[in-house]
């Protein structure tokens, strides 16, 4: 990974924690992430009941607004003909792309194509399935021209890179009231012991988990946030960690 890729990705998963509705994503998301794997054409489709054995997707974020019209033409298209769409079952992320799947024949002469994207010259493209705890939130889709050509692995490794970020994150904007295992007390007072944490780490830890900002944290705690850094800082030798996206991890 080239330098100013890795600092582009540092980035946006920055960035991508202070998220609080789909307005910031379809603001902030595509043209930081065409940095770092170019596209033509990208959009995320959520699924409208994420604890329905079914899926159903609706309500397209697309990139640019242009394209809404092949989204909106392939959710009103029968859903069997999109030989992908057994991606959308899977109970954890899955990335896929297109061109690995099928020959460009059968591709680009398929009737989803030729009735959804041929007007738009899609040539290939990428599907991320995002999922939390087994569910299904959405798809995200990016799309390459003829000219663009096909994606690659590599392209496809910074969408990984991405993903799981994308999973916590959109779990949280859609969730009414959003939760974690670390909300669960039996399961903090585990880690509080077990990592050897005080009252006050294991108070902030369960804030992490809710993908609160210092601002955030400091207020609810009503400390300064230079305070904040310095518990922040012993937590994160007490969990051998260096960042806050580290903390999501563990």
């Amino acid at each position: 990974m080239e330098k100013n890729q890795f600092l582009v990705i540092n980035d946006l998963i920055y960035d991508m924690y202070s998220w609080n509705s789909l307005d910031d994503i379809k603001e902030n998301v595509f043209q930081r992430l065409k940095l770092i794997v170019p596209f033509s054409y990208a959009s995320i489709l959520l699924n409208q009941d994420p604890a329905s054995a079914h899926v159903t997707l609706y309500n397209p974020i697309c990139y640019p607004e242009a394209f809404l019209e092949a989204e909106e033409a392939y959710l009103a298209y029968e859903p069997d003909a999109d030989y992908m769409m057994w991606n959308l079952y899977a109970k954890e992320s899955k990335l896929l792309r297109s061109s690995a799947i099928l020959d460009e024949q059968t591709r680009l002469n398929s009737p989803l194509y030729m009735n959804c994207y041929r007007k738009f010259d899609v040539y290939d493209d990428m599907q991320f399935t995002i999922v939390h705890e087994g569910k299904l939130l959405g798809l995200l889709t990016l799309y390459r021209t003829s000219i663009d050509g096909a994606f690659t692995t590599d392209d496809m490794f910074f969408i990984r890179a991405l993903g799981m970020h994308l999973n916590a994150v959109m779990h949280r904007i859609l969730s009414p009231h959003p939760t974690g295992h670390i909300s669960d007390k039996k399961h903090l007072d585990e880690l509080k012991e077990r990592f050897h944490l005080t009252g006050r780490e294991a108070e902030i830890l369960s804030h992490l988990y809710l993908f609160e900002s210092n601002a955030e944290i400091a207020d609810a705690l009503g400390i300064r946030e230079n305070t904040l850094q310095k518990h922040l800082q012993n937590l994160f030798r007490k969990l051998n960690v260096t960042s806050k996206w580290e903390v999501l991890r563990l």
